[in-house]
């Protein structure tokens, strides 16, 4: 009997596992919440955001050069984040192809409860090509409305209009063509 009951709690603990990694995507049409980040150091970043900026400026997110914006919620402690950081990388390549004929799709990291070092740290592990940005008091991710991590929220992006948020994503994703595809079609492009 207590066989029994291993086997069906490591059972649940394997299936609740699994439907953590497979997230779920759900479509919104809420006004993405103001807040503000500091325009990166890296020029790279400077340029992939849009941003005109000095380094250490504060910007948001309606200032960034993008029809879509994807925002990873991560956290460098989060075993499931560091196992999707190669796919939501291999996203990040597609986002750059889709961007040169299509609409522009961009995306950044914000570490919930990460220090700046935790930050990078999680950046240089996973050698992440995009920015991220520490979200220590975990203000942004609560305005989000996060809902655990990894997390995606995708961002329809106006210049001059109001901002929406148009997919959320709980958990991972299997496919970075698929998941592509549905933040772009959510975004209605």
């Amino acid at each position: 009997m207590k066989k029994l009951a291993i086997f069906f709690m490591f059972l649940f603990l394997l299936v609740s596992a699994g439907s953590v990694i497979s997230g779920e995507s759900v479509g919104t049409d809420e006004t993405l919440p103001n807040f503000e980040l500091t325009v990166p150091e890296n020029d790279f970043y400077k340029e992939y955001l849009g941003l005109t900026g000095k380094a250490g400026d504060s910007f948001t997110l309606t200032d960034v050069k993008a029809d879509i914006l994807l925002i990873e919620l991560f956290s460098m402690y989060c075993p499931y984040c560091q196992k999707e950081a190669p796919i939501v990388n291999e996203l990040y390549e597609k986002m750059e192809e889709v961007s040169k004929n299509g609409p522009v799709v961009k995306i950044i990291g914000l570490g919930a409860s990460n220090s700046q070092f935790e930050v990078e740290h999680f950046k240089e592990t996973y050698n992440v090509p995009f920015p991220l940005f520490p979200d220590k008091d975990m203000s942004i991710y609560k305005a989000l409305a996060g809902d655990g991590t990894p997390g995606f929220i995708g961002c329809r992006l106006k210049d001059g209009g109001e901002a929406k948020i148009v997919l959320r994503n709980s958990g991972g994703f299997y496919s970075s063509d698929d998941f592509l595809k549905k933040l772009i079609a959510s975004g209605g492009l």
